[in-house]
């Protein structure tokens, strides 16, 4: 008998070992849970259980169909290149390929000023083809309905590299790091040479573009206005933080400011800036950063939290008409000074710029 007993006792002794490593490992795993996801813990408690990541999951789950069920059909659908191609004409200022549309009532004479909208696209538009420009909100803007109810000029420049102005990086050390947001010191750590991945790019040669353009067409230099989505929503908070007085308002998705520009310069343009909470792309931390700096300010910001929604924000704020579009959608105000029109197109051609241009 004495045997099997020790045999049985060696078993016993190697499962136990064997449970305990397996519990170790599952304790890791919820431990890293908790740090990506730390409203996973609901009793507040520091640690996670196995039913509150399990219900934590469904909860996703079921925000993500939520967010699938309100998404408006693909506006990719929608809109052709070739569609867009037809509106908007194909020009080039100083070797700079871009596309403009006018005003559908324009006929060329110049007792209307007309307003200017400044599309800035994504990394997918980059290249010198001069249709890549052309995203989806063009084909918005390009809709008869809105043309007549908003005229305008919209101009798209297409650029092979980042919308940030020439010389624009400053020499970016260790001590500069750490007064930088936390949002941007995570993603300098994850990715050291990420300053280096997006060169100075062609911003000013935009801003002569549009100096350009008012020359040559009845622009009304009060209500100018920059959009763009992902690498043009960077390019949307970049050029009112390094223009000011030029813009009249500004509409970023899913972008970011760079850390080292001074958001105070900025805090009287009307900002209406969409991001999804889900976004991998570009973290939503970039926007809340700005969002509550400007609210220090007391500024003029308002911030849609798309919930549910990966780096797809421009398929809902180029359309947006209020956040009952999902009972996941919510607009933050930085004020009072926050215009409270729900319409993204109202808001935006409501707006008009109070300082006069040096």
């Amino acid at each position: 008998m004495k045997a099997p007993f020790v045999l049985f006792l060696l078993f016993f002794l190697l499962a136990s070992d064997f449970t305990v490593a397996q519990n170790s490992q599952a304790q890791k795993r919820l431990g890293s849970f908790l740090k990506q996801y730390p409203e996973a813990d609901t009793n507040k408690d520091g640690k996670l259980t196995r039913e509150e990541v399990d219900s934590y999951r469904k909860q996703l789950k079921s925000a993500k169909v939520s967010a699938a069920k309100s998404a408006p059909k693909s506006l990719i659908e929608r809109y052709t290149v070739d569609d867009m191609a037809e509106v908007y004409e194909a020009l080039e200022f100083e070797g700079m390929p871009y596309r403009l549309m006018k005003p559908i009532e324009f006929t060329g004479g110049a007792k209307i000023k007309y307003p200017l909208i400044l599309s800035l696209h994504g990394a997918g538009g980059k290249g010198t083809d001069n249709k890549k420009n052309l995203k989806v909100w063009n084909g918005v803007l390009a809709e008869e309905s809105l043309r007549k109810k908003h005229p305008c000029f919209v101009v798209a420049p297409q650029s092979p590299v980042s919308w940030r102005a020439p010389n624009d990086v400053p020499e970016i050390n260790k001590q500069m790091i750490d007064t930088f947001p936390e949002p941007w010191k995570k993603i300098i750590e994850s990715r050291p040479n990420w300053i280096k991945e997006y060169p100075n790019g062609k911003l000013q040669l935009v801003f002569d573009l549009l100096d350009s353009l008012a020359k040559q067409y009845p622009i009304d230099l009060d209500r100018v206005y920059v959009l763009g989505h992902s690498m043009g929503g960077f390019g949307t908070f970049e050029a009112i933080a390094k223009q000011p007085a030029r813009f009249a308002a500004a509409i970023p998705s899913a972008g970011g400011l760079s850390p080292w520009h001074d958001i105070s310069s900025m805090k009287d343009i009307p900002i209406w800036a969409f991001h999804g909470d889900q976004d991998t792309t570009v973290p939503i931390g970039l926007t809340r950063v700005v969002y509550e700096r400007m609210k220090e300010l007391n500024g003029n910001m308002k911030f849609t939290e798309l919930g549910g929604v990966r780096h797809n924000a421009n398929a809902f704020a180029f359309i947006y008409k209020g956040d009952d579009m999902s009972d996941r959608f919510t607009t933050h105000l930085s004020s009072d000074k926050c215009d409270l029109t729900s319409d993204v197109w109202d808001w935006l051609f409501s707006q008009q710029r109070t300082q006069t241009k040096q």
